[in-house]
């Protein structure tokens, strides 16, 4: 592929950001433009082991990330309104083939009627470059995830509220790159809340999903339908002044129509603890279990396990210095090993150590750099990797 030096976006966003300069973003307003400007590089794009190159294009790469986006937000009452589109075009300065533009929505209307009742309707869909950890190949592949939900509580006592909810997913693959990881997946749940008057909130929460992967044919060896249950306890709470938990641990159960031997049972949950140890130096611990996780971009079941450690420190009141430190195992049990690029049966730890800066000089104008270093060993040895990364980014928002 050709080099480029994507400095284009740059030379047109800088002049913008300067004479724009006297605007200021204020949160009261019903409608804000955000415009961002990003520069990542990484030195191992497609996360190859040691000593191997790929069969076209360069390992490392640098990638130019233009994007606009609205955001709507106002209160009609007791009814709540949120809306937000972004559109972002990325470039890759070697990589050409991999250029997509992508966009993400967001709709939502948090509704309240009379005094016992209130929930939440709401759509977002986003657009993606799926990422080279889990699946092998050069090709460009965007998933396109799409989520519908709707939820009602009936308050029957100024604390205590029973509710249920309903959620159609949807993932899908451009150009039927990876068709056997397409899903669709509907979720029902019940719940019984309970929410003091101090805004603290625990929850007991059954939900029940029935989900398919529609482009896997259904044989003997493949898990092309399942169910699967969660009861789970959810809470955000407050405990003292300076800390805060949040997050849910339950139990999860799933199963499939013919490969029974794929399926699970088990503890999941993700607990995240925020301290303030004082007025300018915070930590953020979060632990987590859980299969089939979206954010992890594996359509399947994958049981993740991972831990994570951020500490923060607000140096003067426009700069901000952090660090993260996060240990993730992946057990991939569930895979069948039917897709070109996966690794079947196997498990990996993953270790990732990076440092950021934020520096906002006016309320409307966030400059943001990063540096990371990713590392995972595997019990495939095609699948061990080690990258690093950088990003510098600017936003400004009116």
């Amino acid at each position: 592929m050709n080099k480029r030096t994507p400095l284009l976006p740059l030379a047109i966003l800088v002049p913008v950001l300067v004479a724009a300069g006297p605007v200021r973003a204020d949160d009261a307003d019903a409608l804000n433009v955000v415009v961002s400007q990003s520069f990542y590089y990484d030195s191992n794009l497609y996360r190859l082991g040691d000593g191997v190159e790929p069969t076209s294009g360069e390992r490392s790469d640098t990638v130019s990330s233009t994007g606009l986006g609205l955001r709507f937000g106002r209160d009609y009452g007791r009814q709540g309104l949120t809306a937000s589109v972004d559109i972002n075009h990325n470039a890759y300065a070697s990589n050409d083939q991999l250029d997509y533009t992508g966009t993400n929505a967001d709709l939502g209307w948090n509704w309240v009627l009379g005094d016992r009742w209130s929930g939440k309707l709401g759509f977002s869909r986003s657009e993606q470059l799926s990422g080279f950890d889990d699946y092998g190949g050069q090709d460009q592949s965007i998933n396109i995830y799409r989520r519908a939900e709707a939820s009602a509580n009936y308050w029957y006592h100024p604390s205590w509220a029973v509710g249920a909810g309903y959620a159609r997913i949807r993932s899908r693959y451009s150009n039927g790159t990876r068709p056997g990881s397409e899903y669709d997946a509907d979720v029902a749940d019940v719940r019984l809340t309970y929410q003091p008057k101090s805004g603290n909130r625990i929850a007991l929460k059954l939900a029940s999903t029935q989900g398919v992967y529609p482009r896997r044919t259904a044989t003997l060896l493949s898990d092309r339908e399942y169910s699967q249950t969660d009861l789970r306890v959810e809470a955000d709470w407050r405990v003292t002044g300076a800390t805060r938990l949040s997050g849910y641990i339950g139990q999860t159960r799933r199963s499939y129509d013919f490969t029974s031997n794929r399926d699970f049972s088990g503890l999941t949950g993700r607990i995240a603890a925020d301290w303030a140890v004082s007025g300018k130096t915070f930590i953020s611990a979060v632990f987590r279990r859980e299969i089939g996780a979206q954010e992890d971009l594996v359509d399947n079941f994958v049981v993740t396990e991972a831990l994570s450690l951020s500490p923060r420190w607000q140096i003067t009141d426009k700069t901000q210095l952090g660090a993260v430190v996060e240990w993730r195992r992946r057990d991939y049990g569930g895979d069948p090993g039917l897709l070109a690029g996966s690794f079947g049966d196997r498990s990996d730890i993953t270790r990732r150590f990076g440092l950021n800066l934020g520096y906002q000089p006016m309320r409307s104008l966030s400059l943001y750099l990063s540096l990371q270093h990713q590392l995972r060993s595997a019990s495939a040895t095609s699948s061990g990797y080690d990258a690093d990364s950088a990003s510098v980014s600017a936003s400004f928002t009116f």
